[in-house]
Protein backbone atom coordinates (compact mmCIF):
# COMPACT_ATOMS: atom_id res chain seq x y z
CA UNK A 1 0.00 0.00 0.00
CA UNK A 2 1.56 3.37 -0.64
CA UNK A 3 2.00 6.07 1.77
CA UNK A 4 -0.36 8.66 0.14
CA UNK A 5 -3.10 5.21 0.65
CA UNK A 6 -2.38 5.09 4.22
CA UNK A 7 -2.07 8.45 4.70
CA UNK A 8 -5.73 8.88 3.41
CA UNK A 9 -6.90 4.99 5.32
CA UNK A 10 -5.44 7.14 8.70
CA UNK A 11 -7.53 10.63 7.86
CA UNK A 12 -10.83 8.75 7.43
CA UNK A 13 -10.46 7.04 10.26
CA UNK A 14 -9.44 9.87 12.53
CA UNK A 15 -12.41 11.37 10.88
CA UNK A 16 -14.88 8.69 12.15
CA UNK A 17 -13.88 8.91 15.54
CA UNK A 18 -14.20 12.15 15.59
CA UNK A 19 -17.77 12.17 14.13
CA UNK A 20 -18.61 9.59 16.07
CA UNK A 21 -19.91 10.82 19.58
CA UNK A 22 -22.13 13.33 17.45
CA UNK A 23 -23.74 10.07 15.77
CA UNK A 24 -24.05 8.63 19.34
CA UNK A 25 -25.53 12.01 20.39
CA UNK A 26 -27.97 11.82 17.75
CA UNK A 27 -29.10 8.45 18.32
CA UNK A 28 -29.54 9.34 21.27
CA UNK A 29 -31.98 11.97 20.85
CA UNK A 30 -34.10 10.91 18.84
CA UNK A 31 -34.35 7.76 20.97
CA UNK A 32 -35.99 10.08 23.60
CA UNK A 33 -37.65 12.24 21.96
CA UNK A 34 -39.72 8.99 20.40
CA UNK A 35 -40.17 7.86 24.01
CA UNK A 36 -41.18 11.18 25.49
CA UNK A 37 -43.42 12.76 23.06
CA UNK A 38 -44.33 16.08 23.64
CA UNK A 39 -42.88 15.93 27.28
CA UNK A 40 -39.11 16.23 25.55
CA UNK A 41 -39.88 19.24 23.34
CA UNK A 42 -41.36 21.06 27.25
CA UNK A 43 -38.01 20.04 28.87
CA UNK A 44 -36.18 21.76 25.63
CA UNK A 45 -38.16 25.01 25.56
CA UNK A 46 -37.03 24.91 29.98
CA UNK A 47 -33.47 24.43 28.65
CA UNK A 48 -33.35 27.03 26.25
CA UNK A 49 -32.88 24.58 23.74
CA UNK A 50 -29.62 23.04 25.12
CA UNK A 51 -30.27 19.69 23.45
CA UNK A 52 -27.34 18.07 26.05
CA UNK A 53 -28.96 19.44 28.92
CA UNK A 54 -32.48 17.82 27.96
CA UNK A 55 -31.00 14.73 26.92
CA UNK A 56 -29.07 14.61 30.22
CA UNK A 57 -32.55 15.18 31.98
CA UNK A 58 -34.59 13.00 30.46
CA UNK A 59 -31.94 10.18 30.71
CA UNK A 60 -32.11 10.58 34.41
CA UNK A 61 -35.72 10.34 34.57
CA UNK A 62 -35.05 6.82 32.88
CA UNK A 63 -32.78 6.09 35.24
CA UNK A 64 -35.42 7.15 38.07
CA UNK A 65 -38.04 5.14 36.58
CA UNK A 66 -35.82 1.47 36.30
CA UNK A 67 -34.91 2.25 40.01
CA UNK A 68 -38.91 1.61 40.98
CA UNK A 69 -40.40 -1.19 42.11
CA UNK A 70 -44.10 -0.72 40.97
CA UNK A 71 -46.81 -3.49 41.98
CA UNK A 72 -49.39 -4.42 40.68
CA UNK A 73 -52.84 -4.51 42.10
CA UNK A 74 -55.18 -7.22 42.99
CA UNK A 75 -57.81 -7.14 40.71
CA UNK A 76 -60.61 -5.99 43.40
CA UNK A 77 -58.79 -3.17 44.15
CA UNK A 78 -58.53 -2.13 39.90
CA UNK A 79 -61.80 -2.14 40.21
CA UNK A 80 -62.39 0.21 43.52
CA UNK A 81 -60.71 2.72 41.95
CA UNK A 82 -62.19 2.53 38.37
CA UNK A 83 -65.60 2.39 39.99
CA UNK A 84 -64.17 5.55 42.20
CA UNK A 85 -62.51 7.72 39.03
CA UNK A 86 -66.37 7.06 37.19
CA UNK A 87 -68.42 7.83 39.85
CA UNK A 88 -66.81 10.95 40.18
CA UNK A 89 -68.14 12.17 36.88
CA UNK A 90 -71.61 11.90 39.06
CA UNK A 91 -70.27 14.00 41.38
CA UNK A 92 -69.75 16.78 38.94
CA UNK A 93 -72.84 18.21 38.50
CA UNK A 94 -73.45 19.36 42.08
CA UNK A 95 -70.04 20.41 42.72
CA UNK A 96 -67.14 20.67 40.37
CA UNK A 97 -64.41 21.72 42.39
CA UNK A 98 -64.60 19.07 44.58
CA UNK A 99 -65.29 16.89 41.92
CA UNK A 100 -61.82 17.49 40.74
CA UNK A 101 -60.39 17.72 43.60
CA UNK A 102 -61.70 14.58 44.38
CA UNK A 103 -60.24 12.74 41.15
CA UNK A 104 -56.60 14.00 41.70
CA UNK A 105 -56.96 12.54 45.15
CA UNK A 106 -58.16 9.28 43.75
CA UNK A 107 -55.37 9.73 41.61
CA UNK A 108 -52.71 10.16 44.07
CA UNK A 109 -53.68 7.27 46.02
CA UNK A 110 -53.42 4.80 43.52
CA UNK A 111 -50.31 6.47 42.48
CA UNK A 112 -49.27 5.61 45.97
CA UNK A 113 -50.16 1.87 45.85
CA UNK A 114 -48.46 1.53 42.50
CA UNK A 115 -45.44 2.59 44.38
CA UNK A 116 -44.62 6.24 42.44
CA UNK A 117 -42.40 8.33 44.74
CA UNK A 118 -43.67 11.35 46.33
CA UNK A 119 -40.70 13.36 45.24
CA UNK A 120 -40.29 13.15 41.70
CA UNK A 121 -43.11 11.89 40.94
CA UNK A 122 -44.28 13.66 37.68
CA UNK A 123 -41.02 12.91 36.36
CA UNK A 124 -41.38 9.49 36.54
CA UNK A 125 -44.80 9.12 35.67
CA UNK A 126 -43.31 11.00 32.41
CA UNK A 127 -41.15 8.05 31.77
CA UNK A 128 -44.72 5.68 31.05
CA UNK A 129 -47.41 8.29 30.57
CA UNK A 130 -45.63 11.21 28.95
CA UNK A 131 -48.17 12.00 25.98
CA UNK A 132 -51.16 12.50 29.17
CA UNK A 133 -48.68 14.88 31.72
CA UNK A 134 -49.40 17.51 29.37
CA UNK A 135 -53.13 17.79 30.05
CA UNK A 136 -52.70 16.65 33.71
CA UNK A 137 -49.93 19.42 34.40
CA UNK A 138 -52.82 21.91 33.06
CA UNK A 139 -55.41 19.98 35.48
CA UNK A 140 -53.12 20.47 38.52
CA UNK A 141 -52.49 24.68 37.80
CA UNK A 142 -56.60 24.96 37.18
CA UNK A 143 -57.02 23.15 40.78
CA UNK A 144 -54.70 25.10 42.35
CA UNK A 145 -56.70 28.10 40.66
CA UNK A 146 -59.79 26.54 41.83
CA UNK A 147 -59.18 26.55 45.48
CA UNK A 148 -59.27 30.64 45.19
CA UNK A 149 -62.52 30.25 42.95
CA UNK A 150 -60.14 31.27 39.96
CA UNK A 151 -61.05 28.51 37.87
CA UNK A 152 -64.79 28.19 35.47
CA UNK A 153 -67.06 25.10 34.88
CA UNK A 154 -65.64 23.98 31.87
CA UNK A 155 -61.71 24.49 33.06
CA UNK A 156 -62.41 21.93 35.44
CA UNK A 157 -64.64 19.50 33.26
CA UNK A 158 -61.36 19.57 31.08
CA UNK A 159 -58.98 19.12 34.55
CA UNK A 160 -61.18 16.28 35.82
CA UNK A 161 -61.45 14.87 32.46
CA UNK A 162 -57.37 14.44 32.07
CA UNK A 163 -57.25 13.23 35.60
CA UNK A 164 -59.63 10.70 34.87
CA UNK A 165 -57.95 9.62 31.75
CA UNK A 166 -54.30 9.48 33.57
CA UNK A 167 -55.70 7.67 36.49
CA UNK A 168 -57.32 4.86 33.43
CA UNK A 169 -54.17 4.55 32.08
CA UNK A 170 -51.94 3.92 35.23
CA UNK A 171 -55.09 1.34 35.91
CA UNK A 172 -54.31 -0.21 32.82
CA UNK A 173 -50.58 -0.69 32.72
CA UNK A 174 -49.43 -4.18 34.00
CA UNK A 175 -46.95 -3.74 36.93
CA UNK A 176 -45.63 -7.47 37.86
CA UNK A 177 -47.56 -8.63 41.35
CA UNK A 178 -45.20 -9.22 43.97
CA UNK A 179 -44.04 -12.54 44.65
CA UNK A 180 -45.59 -14.81 47.41
CA UNK A 181 -42.89 -16.30 49.47
CA UNK A 182 -42.88 -20.05 48.94
CA UNK A 183 -44.43 -22.44 51.58
CA UNK A 184 -41.33 -24.00 53.56
CA UNK A 185 -40.50 -27.83 52.54
CA UNK A 186 -41.96 -30.76 55.26
CA UNK A 187 -39.82 -32.79 56.21
CA UNK A 188 -39.22 -36.22 54.88
CA UNK A 189 -40.24 -39.10 56.82
CA UNK A 190 -37.54 -40.94 58.71
CA UNK A 191 -37.38 -44.27 56.75
CA UNK A 192 -38.81 -47.42 58.50
CA UNK A 193 -37.08 -51.55 58.33
CA UNK A 194 -39.57 -53.80 58.54
CA UNK A 195 -40.09 -53.93 62.47
CA UNK A 196 -41.57 -50.23 61.52
CA UNK A 197 -39.23 -48.70 63.65
CA UNK A 198 -37.45 -45.35 62.48
CA UNK A 199 -33.87 -46.01 61.72
CA UNK A 200 -33.08 -42.65 64.14
CA UNK A 201 -34.89 -44.80 66.90
CA UNK A 202 -32.70 -48.25 66.53
CA UNK A 203 -30.14 -49.32 68.19
CA UNK A 204 -26.65 -48.83 66.73
CA UNK A 205 -24.78 -52.03 66.30
CA UNK A 206 -21.98 -52.98 68.29
CA UNK A 207 -18.22 -51.49 66.95
CA UNK A 208 -15.01 -51.36 68.34
CA UNK A 209 -13.72 -53.11 71.51
CA UNK A 210 -17.35 -54.04 72.87
CA UNK A 211 -17.60 -57.55 69.97
CA UNK A 212 -14.38 -59.21 70.60
CA UNK A 213 -15.36 -59.17 74.23
CA UNK A 214 -18.61 -60.67 73.87
CA UNK A 215 -16.58 -63.75 71.95
CA UNK A 216 -13.99 -63.80 74.30
CA UNK A 217 -16.83 -64.49 77.03
CA UNK A 218 -18.54 -67.68 74.77
CA UNK A 219 -15.10 -68.80 74.76
CA UNK A 220 -14.53 -68.92 79.09
CA UNK A 221 -17.85 -70.32 79.25
CA UNK A 222 -17.48 -72.98 76.83
CA UNK A 223 -13.88 -74.14 78.59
Amino acid sequence: MSTVAVLLVVLLCAAAAAAAPFVLQRVRTRRLRTRFGPEYERALRSHGGDVRRTDRELADRLALRRGLRLTGLPEADRERFTTSIRGIQVLFVEDPPRAAAEAERTLQSLLDRVGYPASGRIEALSVDHARRLAAYRTARETLGRADGAGADTEELRTALLAIRGLTLEVLGREHPAPAERPAAPRPAPAKTLGTGTPDAERPAPATGASAPAKAFGRRAVNS
